[in-house]
């Protein structure tokens, strides 16, 4: 299970170069974030397309839309998002491809979730931008250690001027959400991870099928793919593996 990206759409729409990074194509944007898989949570939109040949979802979050597209190589993801009505808010775990229009996602995942997943994204994927952008101005200063900072930087003629209009984007996009709610979810991270991986200890030797892990999660408020994509921090961050697909042991 690869770890997932989270990007705003501000940021993923400025990525206008592919990269291959440790075996896969990603791309890369300007903040240096290398996206392959990605997670992102929104408001649906609109909707275009037919739900028999390929459907194109506009999904907006504060700083702007991802474009997420699914075809009919794809049926159960173009079924699962045909038949979500807009507006709605929704998630989604994808692949980001480049395209003539802009980025697009090519969904792997598609779930209806309700406000309090979108918050707790935007807050999750504001604080991942800033620890990003932070890599970047010690890039700039001519200080730490970050290829991919360094790719960005020479890519996209990054200045520190770029990395502010950068940060402005995240902090707009919680501007939406009030203190104390932010506060909450940043509490409640530690909470889930601490969830989970207790319960896979639990699991000793024999490991805990996903599903028991998605109800689990579902128990403190989590959509199924955010706890896909907690579970692949743990398995990236290697507190846990995957000794078979679907079942989870401790490390």
């Amino acid at each position: 299970m690869e770890a997932a990206a989270r990007v705003f759409a501000g940021e993923l729409g400025k990525a206008t170069r592919g990269i291959h990074h440790q075996g896969e194509d990603c791309l890369l944007t300007p903040a240096g974030a290398c996206v392959h898989l990605v997670y992102l949570v929104g408001a649906l939109t609109a909707q275009s397309g037919d739900a028999r040949t390929a459907v194109t979802a506009r999904i907006a979050d504060p700083t702007g839309v991802f474009l997420v597209r699914a075809t009919a190589r794809e049926p159960e993801m173009l079924a699962a998002l045909a038949a979500i009505a807009p507006p709605a808010f929704v998630a989604v775990l994808g692949y980001a491809e480049g395209a003539r229009q802009g980025p697009t996602v090519r969904p792997i995942s598609v779930a209806r979730v309700d406000r309090g997943a979108r918050d707790r994204w935007l807050v999750r994927t504001a604080d991942r931008t800033a620890a990003r952008l932070e890599a970047v101005r010690a890039r700039l200063r001519g200080e730490g250690d970050d290829p991919l900072a360094d790719e960005a930087i020479a890519v996209y003629a990054v200045t520190p001027a770029m990395v502010e209009e950068l940060r402005a984007m995240a902090a707009h996009a919680l501007e939406v959400l009030p203190a104390a709610d932010v506060a909450a979810v940043r509490a409640s991270d530690v909470d889930l991870t601490s969830v989970l991986i207790a319960r896979v200890e639990e699991g000793g030797r024999e490991g805990v099928p996903m599903e028991d892990l998605v109800v689990l999660g579902a128990r403190e408020g989590c959509s199924k793919v955010e706890v896909e994509e907690a579970l692949a921090g743990l398995l990236e961050e290697g507190d846990c593996y995957m000794p078979r697909r679907g079942l989870i042991r401790i490390a």
